[in-house]
Parts: C-alpha cells; sequence; structure tokens
C-alpha cells in the first residue's frame, strides 16, 4: 500500500480535487467513507475527523445510505443533502457507516460505492477481533435484539465472526477498488498512539496533518459506559436516528428527556457491562472463535503496519 503521506498528492487525485473540479458547492459529495468496524472505535474517529477545520463529517453517523436493505431507497438527491452543510473550504467531505462492513449481511455495499463514488478514500477501523464479537454481542443484548447465551450466539450467528473477518470484508471492496484508496487502522492504535494514528489517517486524506484537535484526549460512546434502556427506548432511538433530520441530535435530547420509570440506568450508576459474566466469553468459546479467524487474521496482516502482531491469534 501506497505510504499515507503520499496518497493523494496528485491534485486531480486528491480529496476534493473531483469536486473543486466540478466547482459547484451543491454538488460536492463525500471523498472519504468510514466503512467501519462495528465496535471498534469508529464513533471516537468520527469526532476526532469531526474536529478538523479541513474536514465535513456528515451530521448523522451512520448514514447507510450504500446498503440497499437500509437508506438506498432514499436515493442521491437524498444523500447528497447529507454534506449540504460543507463549507468551499472543505478539503475532506466524508460520513462513517458500519453497515458498509456487514457482508453478507448487506451486500453490494462496495459496487454501489464505488459505481457513485469511484474515487472515494475509504478507512476501516479493525480491532481485536474476539474483543469485538464480545463488544458486539454486548451492544445487541442490551438493545434487546439478542437474547440467546454468548456462549451460543456467537458461534450459532454468523454476523459475529463475519463482522470480525477484517480480511474476508476488505476483498469485497478490492474487486472494485484500487488498493491505495484503502487505509487500515487498529482500533489499539487508535487509542494507545492516538496522536501519530491520527496524523496518518489526515495525510491520507490530504488535509493539514500538523492539526491537533481538543478532542484527541477523549473516547467516545464506548459501550461499556454506555445507558442501558428496555427494548422499546432502543426501538425508539433507532427510529429518530433514521426518520428525523439530525436524528444524532435528536436521540441524545430523548437521553435526557426520558423518566426514570422507562427504566433508564445513567451511565454513571451502571456497572461495568464487560466484567458482567453474561457478557463474558468462555475459554473454550474463546478458543473456536480463535479458530475461526485465524486464517482471516493471517491475511490481514499485510494491511496492517509493521510489527503487527495479530492480536496473539496467528
Amino acid at each position: 500500500m501506497m505510504p499515507p503521506a503520499t496518497i493523494g498528492s496528485d491534485p486531480e487525485r486528491r480529496p476534493g480535487g473531483l469536486s473543486r473540479l466540478r466547482g459547484s458547492q451543491e454538488t460536492r459529495l463525500p471523498n472519504f467513507i468510514v466503512i467501519g468496524a462495528m465496535k471498534s472505535g469508529t464513533t471516537s474517529l468520527f469526532h476526532y475527523l469531526q474536529s478538523h477545520p479541513q474536514v465535513f463529517m456528515s451530521p448523522l453517523k451512520e448514514v447507510d445510505f450504500f446498503a440497499a436493505e437500509l437508506n438506498w431507497e432514499r436515493g442521491l438527491d437524498w444523500y447528497r443533502r447529507q454534506f449540504s452543510g460543507a463549507s468551499p473550504e472543505a478539503v475532506a467531505i466524508g460520513e462513517a457507516s458500519t453497515s458498509y462492513s456487514k457482508y453478507p449481511e448487506y451486500g453490494g455495499v462496495p459496487d454501489r460505492i464505488a459505481a457513485t463514488l469511484p474515487d472515494v478514500r475509504l478507512i476501516y477501523v479493525v480491532r481485536n477481533p474476539v474483543d469485538r464479537i464480545r463488544s458486539h454481542y454486548q451492544h445487541r443484548s442490551l438493545i434487546g435484539a439478542e437474547r440467546e447465551p454468548i456462549e451460543r450466539a456467537v458461534l450459532d450467528d454468523p454476523r459475529y465472526v463475519d463482522c470480525s473477518r477484517y480480511a474476508f470484508q476488505i476483498r469485497q471492496y478490492l474487486r472494485v477498488f484500487p488498493q491505495d484508496q484503502l487505509l487500515v487502522v487498529s482500533s489499539e492504535d487508535l487509542r494507545s498512539d492516538r496522536e501519530r494514528t491520527i496524523r496518518g489517517i489526515y495525510g491520507f486524506l490530504g488535509v493539514d496533518a500538523g492539526f491537533v484537535s481538543d478532542t484527541l484526549n477523549r473516547e467516545f460512546y464506548r459501550t461499556d459506559e454506555r445507558a442501558s434502556y428496555p427494548p422499546i427506548v432502543w426501538w425508539l432511538r433507532r427510529t429518530v436516528k433514521r426518520y428525523v433530520p439530525a436524528g444524532k441530535r435528536a436521540k441524545e435530547l430523548i437521553d435526557h428527556i426520558l423518566p426514570s420509570s422507562l427504566g433508564r440506568v445513567p451511565k454513571e450508576s451502571a456497572a461495568p457491562a464487560a466484567k458482567d459474566p453474561t457478557f463474558t466469553i468462555p475459554d473454550d468459546v474463546r478458543a473456536e472463535l480463535v479458530k475461526r479467524l485465524r486464517e482471516d487474521v493471517q491475511e490481514l496482516a499485510p494491511f496492517m503496519p509493521e510489527g503487527f502482531d495479530g492480536w496473539g491469534i496467528t
């Protein structure tokens, strides 16, 4: 893969170059997308990118436009409106939707992106795949979408493993995109070596890599810190997000006005869910997951920085 600092050095290929050549601000569409993975730090990255003066992120995270089962039917004009707030000075315009790396649950996403945005840059955030599965299960359990015990669910429902098969997801994109339009970033690097990692992403997008955001000392919306709701409230939040403009802000309003009678457990008083036995992967199940993921992790290695240890799985 071409080093991030050199990607986009050609002004005709640089992110934003196509938009500038076309001229009208109204015609601008994203020139980069954070494609996932779910529960790997995409929300934090969304906020870090949003704080950069040369970057515009859609107000609604998880636009989900290129997933046919979600928002594709709304049409390109609807998608374009998600970026209408981008100023003429914005060099990088983007969105972040984890549904874009959930093949085969959502199929055909890379093809739709390539047909619509052939020059788009793709950022894929990956995490220890077993830890991601645990967090994925925890999330689904808290919203009432998963009722099976963890030892059964993560082995029987292929969505858990498929979302952690990062090389498998990457292959879907490399059928229609050149490799130099894809940057893979580890969640662990984003957490432990944040400034250097973010500078690399800025370089990949062709924006000022010297900018240091005030938000870099924060992590956003960690699953273990989120409030817990009954399933009906999660349904309400998801519905608001999909159908109300600036739905992310509307969801936050719901969080603040919900009466305690609905069963919301505030973040401050909730026990850390990661320590709850309900969300702990038993050793034998972990061993089976490692077995299923090992080949994919080995295939992922060439996309990762030098010294990548495969999370101890290889």
